[in-house]
């Protein structure tokens, strides 16, 4: 007869986890009927604010004021505005790290929350300046396109009687509706970016691969690295097409209800959602409208800001197509923080393991140099020198960053609540000094989840 005290448990994890709840110093049965959300995810949102204060003032005001004004959670504002100078910056700047490692500024970003969270509206006012550009490109284009159509309308011999037109080219800086052909066809003709704006990322994300049976995230993998891509699907009767440095930024609104949808777990290697960044906020709910109204002073600082840029900083190509770009470099205290961050970030890389938190920790490094080539360039173009300032703040942009990619990875695993009670063993095993790979032992979670329950 088996002695029942002595029958072993179902598996050498969970008899550990028993071991550790028959422990009465870890005070194990308090702890377990505490709310372990609260005392995990709960904790890393009350301690993952926006960094506001990383912003010179024209955009620092304007990030305040929706929020005051029009319940813009900082979040997201600051989100766009990354993303929108990102797109204004394009290929005119990047940083040179190292000899051979040269870092431009493309941001693929997600503002997450829930319905009526006023995600859509700070991208329809921060990019509104780019769209009006783009309109008056357009403008400057419809009669030359005109006068194109005219002569290619002609015959052959009243051509010979007159001077030969070429087709103009439109540059048209923002795309939402439009196939794989003509997005990548705007981003050979423009020379300094393009950016997909989508209120909907879903929708674009699951049409993505629609227009063809072949997968196109592999194409939004080199463009985000602003390595030269070459495109064969063109359309008919037209040839591949090469373009040298493609710069391209993604921006867009998702629930976190569809995020599993949008992000498959079991396509979660192509490397796509490893190069997203998440503005998530604590809360993300629909706010009550205020009396206060919009300084307008403040929303034409920063669009004039924008202007300047572009028309101070013209986009221009060497003869074999590589940008003529602003180099710039990091000073010697921002090249000494920047090498102790990346060292302490290397620690998170490899004590996640082979995992796909480790694989998005490992984008940090380059999320980190663009942050701070934007970041700079938002203070003042008058220097070629990253500062320590841009380097410190870029910093705290990463930390925001990758405590919501925490969140988004907790909702695309869908973790069970007997995976949360495991979580809370871990922390416990930690804090008596056991190892992350043992506490994964024992617990049977991976160490990547123990990485982000920390």
């Amino acid at each position: 007869m088996i002695d029942k005290k002595q029958t072993p448990s179902d598996s050498p994890k969970s008899s550990g986890a028993n071991e550790i709840m028959q422990d009465k110093d870890t005070d194990f049965i308090k702890a377990m009927h505490s709310d372990i959300k609260a005392n995990t995810v709960q904790k890393r949102e009350n301690d993952n604010s926006f960094p506001v204060e990383v912003f010179p003032p024209v955009f620092r005001n304007i990030i305040l004021e929706t929020k005051e004004t029009l319940n813009f959670p900082v979040d997201y504002s600051g989100a766009t505005i990354l993303a929108a100078v990102a797109t204004a910056i394009g290929k005119t700047a990047f940083l040179q790290v190292k000899n051979g490692w040269k870092e431009f500024c493309p941001l693929y970003m997600s503002l997450v929350g829930n319905a009526g969270a006023s995600k859509s509206h700070p991208l329809d006012m921060l990019f509104d300046i780019l769209k009006t550009i783009d309109k008056e490109n357009y403008n400057n284009y419809e009669p030359l396109y005109t006068e194109f159509l005219e002569y290619q309308s002609l015959t052959k011999k009243e051509k010979k009687n007159v001077l030969k037109v070429e087709e103009p080219i439109l540059t048209k800086t923002l795309m939402s509706n439009f196939t794989p052909e003509i997005l990548a066809k705007r981003i050979a003709e423009n020379k300094r970016s393009v950016c997909v704006v989508s209120e909907e990322l879903e929708t674009w994300l699951l049409g993505m691969n629609n227009y063809s049976k072949a997968d196109q995230s592999s194409t939004y993998l080199s463009m985000w690295s602003v390595k030269r891509t070459d495109i064969d699907r063109v359309g008919q009767h037209q040839k591949p097409m090469t373009i040298e440095r493609p710069f391209l930024c993604i921006i867009g609104t998702s629930q976190p209800r569809k995020l599993k949808k949008m992000f498959p777990m079991d396509k979660s290697d192509s490397g796509f959602l490893q190069r997203f960044l998440w503005a998530y906020p604590s809360v993300s709910e629909k706010q009550k409208i205020t009396e206060a109204e919009l300084d307008l002073a403040l929303l034409e600082d920063y669009n004039r800001w924008m202007r300047a840029y572009i028309e101070n900083n013209p986009s221009r190509t060497f003869p074999d197509g590589q940008p003529m770009s602003k180099v710039y470099n990091f000073s010697n205290d921002a090249k000494i923080y920047f090498y102790k961050w990346q060292a302490e970030n290397v620690k998170k890389v490899n004590n996640a393991g082979d995992s796909l938190l480790s694989e998005e920790l490992n984008k940090f490094d380059v999320h980190y140099l663009r942050f701070a080539l934007i970041l700079e360039i938002m203070e003042g173009t008058y220097t070629n020198t990253i500062s320590i300032k841009s380097a410190e703040n870029a910093a705290k942009l990463c930390k925001y960053f990758e405590n919501t990619m925490y969140k988004v990875l907790e909702k695309l695993e869908n973790t069970e609540s007997s995976a949360l009670d495991m979580k809370k063993v871990a922390n416990l095993l930690l804090e008596k000094g056991i190892t992350q790979l043992e506490a994964a032992r024992i617990t049977g979670l991976s160490q990547a989840t123990i990485s982000r329950n920390k």
